[in-house]
């Protein structure tokens, strides 16, 4: 694997500790901040700007759950200034006690920027067939 790929891996990977850890500050830090930013989070609206984006953060990290992520079939593919990371994300969260497994399928776009890769746009969409609720499970 080559250094550029390792760089856009780390960014990448920034970005899903700060989302498990609901970690705002963190999660600000990866966002390019610019009104050309997008989000879909499975099941929203398009957000577009960094103003919606980071109100979107805002409100799931306030949810009372414990999120993780374990990334499979990840990719990265770099043109130029501009990085695709796709991949596979198995979550697991826990609401209430109530653990639910869910796979979706996310790309994020990485732009680089003077402060090092950013995020430009962030999309995840579930994956059919791949929900599945256990009930009073104790994540690991």
């Amino acid at each position: 694997m080559d250094s550029n790929s390792i760089e856009i891996l780390a960014a990448n990977a920034a970005f899903y500790r700060a989302f498990e850890s609901s970690d705002f500050e963190a999660m600000s830090l990866v966002w390019n901040k610019d009104a050309s930013d997008i989000c879909i989070h499975p099941g929203w609206e398009i957000l577009h700007g960094w103003e919606e984006i980071r109100e979107s953060w805002r409100a799931i990290f306030a949810a009372d759950s414990h999120l993780r992520f374990q990334l499979t079939e990840v990719e990265v593919i770099r043109i130029g200034e501009v990085a695709r990371v796709t991949c596979v994300e198995n979550l697991n969260s826990v609401n209430d006690g109530v653990t639910t497994r869910a796979r979706i399928a996310a790309t994020n776009l990485w732009l680089l920027t003077a402060q090092g890769w950013r995020l430009s746009l962030h999309h995840g969409s579930p994956m059919a067939h791949t929900v599945e609720v256990v009930e009073d499970e104790l994540m690991n």
